[in-house]
């Protein structure tokens, strides 16, 4: 009798054996059994469709290969408190539990079945140990985030307090704006104020509530852009154009889209040299929204291509800032299902590159999580 054939007649028994195996062991007593079971009985069935593919019969469901029950046992394990070291462990207790079933019907197994078992069991390994460790990185990111937010909340009252007495003080006792002191209490106050708000955006991006999507055209978003930059491409002497190929709806959360478009321009004027000029383009091929910010910065460094969009990276360390905004555009992007790049040119400058899905429909791979109020 074919291994596929007895495991299919005696799947209690190997999920029984198992559990002797593990309970109290890999897997804390107090579990109760189903819990402790869990995804297993499914990936069994995916085994025994392996088995049945290599014998050349009809496809009866999934194979370990593309299994989604060993992911989701890789979760749930996490969320249970599990080792990673024991969810490894119980699929070779999976395994044995498979052998020793066989061997006591009776069967004959081949060398063809064992190594269809031993890889199903790896692919199954390699699925849970995946999806574990993702969701336990998501799980730290998340909690260093708030952790984030609830120190950046805690420094901006005081702050607001400091601020308030600030201007008090020089309306009151009349100081001269252009002491060296005052300048310096000032500009301090200023970028401790910008470091927190910053932070607070990357903090609640990363962090994650739902997008909230509103449909707005391109053309709002690209005049909104110019208007919120204009002045501060004056004040440094650069030229803004906007260049729009293609005007069109799209279903955005306009708060997070303005702020990523606002961060990229910001960063190519901040990096222009007066005289230079910033070009906002925008076009919609496929059902996504290319935008295009193109500056005369001069290229960037050696190594800064590919740290670009790292927190607290800044491009130049000639120029004050906190290095946040192109990771705050870098969230807005991916948040939305859509992506971000920059394209390095040597002695003239970047074009940062902004692609984002129209709308729900056309949106692939999204993580459907942002940033509530980013401009807060």
């Amino acid at each position: 009798m074919a291994l596929y054939e007895i495991l299919s007649g005696h799947r209690d028994e190997v999920m029984r054996r198992w559990k002797l195996k593990v309970h109290g062991t890999l897997a804390p007593e107090s579990i109760p059994p189903v819990e402790l079971v869990d995804h297993l009985p499914e990936f069994l069935l995916e085994i025994i469709a392996a088995l049945r593919d290599d014998a050349g019969l009809p496809s009866v469901g999934p194979s370990p290969d593309e299994s989604l029950s060993a992911a989701g046992h890789g979760e749930q394990r996490l969320r249970l408190g599990f080792s990673l070291d024991s969810v490894v462990r119980e699929y070779g207790a999976l395994r044995d539990a498979i052998i020793g079933t066989a061997r006591d019907a009776g069967a004959q197994l081949t060398f063809q079945e064992l190594q269809v078992v031993f890889d199903s069991t790896i692919h199954g390994i390699a699925h849970a140990v995946s999806e574990y460790a993702h969701q336990r990185d998501a799980e730290f990111l998340r909690q260093a985030n708030e952790h984030f937010a609830f120190i950046a909340h805690e420094l901006r009252n005081p702050l607001s307090s400091a601020v308030t007495a600030f201007q008090l003080l020089k309306e009151r006792w009349h100081l001269p704006k252009d002491t060296a002191a005052v300048a310096v209490l000032e500009r301090s106050i200023m970028r401790t104020t910008e470091l927190i708000d910053q932070t607070l955006k990357v903090a609640r991006i990363a962090s994650g509530v739902d997008v909230r999507r509103q449909w707005t055209t391109m053309r709002t978003l690209f005049e909104e852009a110019e208007i919120s930059s204009l002045a501060e491409a004056e004040s440094k002497g650069v030229e803004l154009r906007l260049v729009l190929e293609t005007d069109a709806r799209v279903d955005v959360d306009i708060r997070l889209v303005r702020s990523a478009i606002g961060n990229l321009l910001g960063n190519g004027i901040k990096y222009t040299a007066s005289g230079g000029s910033v070009e906002l383009r925008g076009k919609i091929v496929d059902g996504r929204a290319i935008i295009q910010v193109e500056d005369c910065c001069g290229g960037l460094p050696p190594g800064k291509v590919e740290e670009a969009f790292a927190p607290f990276v800044r491009l130049d360390s000639g120029h004050s800032g906190f290095g946040l905004g192109l990771a705050i555009a870098k969230q807005a992007a991916e948040a939305h299902g859509g992506n971000i790049r920059v394209q390095n040119l040597p002695g003239k400058g970047c074009i940062f590159v902004l692609e984002l899905p129209i709308s729900a429909e056309h949106e692939t791979g999204a993580s459907g999580r942002a940033v509530d109020n980013p401009d807060d």
